[in-house]
């Protein structure tokens, strides 16, 4: 079928060469704009670092919190004020979905992520003027402001990716793993080329925030990008618009492609826009068909051309009398398509609609969200809260240090895999989403109890956390990449901003069992390592003096 519609567009260009019209320049909308050396790609994957450098950077300056202050629930309370805003963050993204678009709420994350982070930077960690009390307030309100303008960015993109090929959400994704691959080789190197904790942290937080410079420039220049513009145009005619679809003749459909060989005649059937009839009220919009040479019916008898009308092709002069023209079966080009703009609906009928469309989008990709909830349920449980109590006696503050790094750097791997052409089945998800769960006995046994863990040894943790970071990268990027393919054009941004909601209901549950997990390590110990008894080794009687003198002197 496409290749005798392929012929039939090669002899229409023909027919307009010999006759000396201009060929037609109109792309081809089935083939978008080349993405050259791969800007959007690279763009993307700078975007995904981006939104989840300012919540890595909170998180890997550890060692600095814990020091500033001890006996504290620092790292769970960040954690979870993070993950609240974020969630409240999604909620309302997906609410006024429809009043901005992607550039206006992702320029909006990214003024209010840079702006907060510069203050903690230089007002909470350089300065450090304020009270201990004070300090730590000022840390939770400046993350869950964070959270709040990285999640409208997160889901914005995710919806924003949704839009184009599949790659470009696992380059997001990609990203987000690389943010937290390059927190942590950051703050080992300032960690270790700045011995002071505060100036370490400080210059930590100075190089994130350069990131997000660099970010904010290439995201407005990625917005004008031609295969940008393409897939968002093709959006948004999915959407506000509602396509006219002609049945010709669905008795005769193949016929009509296949027959134009050894016929001497067909003709082009043009479909146009809305036009304006003038009558004697004024004029009236209305949805009007041209057919140019012939009219379609394989049986119709039409009035000759006049003047007026458009000139027929060479080719399609027959030998009828001038009074009519019988139509052989003839083939046509679509030159032009009719969209019927539909009716402007009240707010009440637009809300329904969106709550329907939403819940229908659910119920198409609730595998996928039960999966990928699952994935960041078990990740938050553990991590950060459960990896930065582990005790480590030879590594002492790097212990949780090279967990985070760990953890990250295979989560880095494991969005790369994903990248993998191999087609996860929803059952193989939510299976491998479940198994993960065994993570969180294992590696809780390897902090608790305090004063004397079950599971002795810095291997096995830091074993353990490769394995949490690779499972959350792989499994965690499949669903959010397969969803959007699973719904029309029109419904994929909302899939994405359906995933990324219950992305964050899986990281806002960990984070409140996190607490529970803590609860169950018990109290601080004094010294949590353990001391083991030394047994008394058998003792052998000193040489005498005199034998050593001998073999001496002998020697000699």
């Amino acid at each position: 079928m496409n290749e005798t519609l392929g012929r039939g567009y090669a002899r229409i260009e023909a027919i307009r060469a010999a006759r000396g019209e201009p060929l037609s320049s109109m792309p081809d909308p089935g083939a978008p704009p080349p993405d050259r050396y791969n800007s959007v790609y690279l763009t993307l994957f700078v975007a995904g670092a981006a939104f989840l450098l300012p919540f890595n950077s909170f998180i890997m300056a550890v060692d600095y919190f814990q020091m500033h202050y001890p006996n504290t629930t620092i790292m769970f309370d960040m954690s979870t004020v993070y993950i609240a805003s974020a969630c409240v963050a999604v909620c309302l993204n997906n609410l006024l979905l429809d009043l901005f678009t992607y550039n206006t709420r992702i320029t909006f994350g990214i003024l209010v992520s840079l702006a907060t982070m510069l203050f903690v930077a230089v007002c909470n960690i350089g300065w450090d003027g304020f009270s201990t009390r004070v300090s730590y307030t000022i840390n939770l309100v400046a993350i869950g402001v964070v959270a709040f303008g990285c999640t409208v960015q997160q889901a914005s993109y995710y919806g924003f990716t949704g839009c184009l090929p599949p790659r470009y959400t696992q380059a997001v994704m990609a990203g987000e793993s690389a943010a937290g691959f390059w927190v942590s080789l950051d703050r080992i190197v300032t960690k270790y080329g700045f011995r002071q904790p505060q100036r370490s942290t400080f210059m930590f937080f100075v190089f994130s925030i350069l990131i997000l410079l660099g970010h904010s420039m290439l995201h407005h220049v990625m917005m004008r990008h031609p295969l940008v513009q393409h897939y968002l145009r093709l959006t948004n005619e999915s959407r506000h618009r509602r396509r006219i679809q002609l049945h010709l003749n669905p008795n005769e459909d193949a016929t009509l492609m296949e027959s134009e060989a050894g016929e001497a005649s067909y003709g082009v059937l043009k479909l146009q826009s809305p036009v304006l009839s003038t009558t004697g009220q004024g004029e009236i919009e209305t949805n009007a068909f041209s057919f140019a040479n012939p009219v379609y019916s394989p049986t119709a008898v039409v009035p000759a051309p006049t003047e007026s009308t458009v000139e027929p092709f060479p080719d399609s002069v027959t030998s009828e009398p001038s009074s009519a023209l019988r139509t052989p079966r003839p083939s046509y080009k679509v030159e032009d398509v009719v969209f019927e703009s539909p009716e402007r609906p009240t707010s009440w009928r637009a809300f329904k609609r969106g709550v329907l469309a939403r819940w229908a989008v659910a119920r198409a990709i609730y595998p996928y969200m039960v999966s990928i909830g699952l994935v960041y349920f078990t990740t938050l449980s553990l991590y950060p809260g459960i990896a930065s109590e582990v005790p480590s006696c030879r590594l002492g503050t790097w212990m949780p240090i090279i967990l985070m790094s760990a953890f990250n750097l295979f989560d880095f791997i494991g969005k790369i895999a994903a990248a993998w052409p191999y087609e996860w089945s929803r059952s193989q998800l939510l299976m491998a989403s479940g198994l993960r769960l065994l993570l969180v006995p294992l590696m809780l046994l390897c902090a608790a109890p305090r004063h004397s863990p079950h599971i002795v040894g810095d291997v096995y943790p830091i074993l353990f956390s490769v394995v949490l970071g690779f499972t959350n990268g792989l499994f965690g990027s499949v669903p959010m990449i397969l969803a959007p393919s699973r719904v029309g054009r029109e419904h994929r941004e909302i899939a994405g901003n359906m995933m990324t909601l219950s992305y964050n209901g899986g990281l806002l549950s960990g984070s409140l069992v996190s607490y529970l997990l803590l609860g169950m390590l018990g109290a601080p110990a004094a010294a949590p390592c353990r001391v083991y008894p030394t047994p008394p080794l058998p003792t052998l009687p000193p040489a005498t003096p005199p034998n050593i003198t001998y073999a001496v002197t002998v020697s000699h």
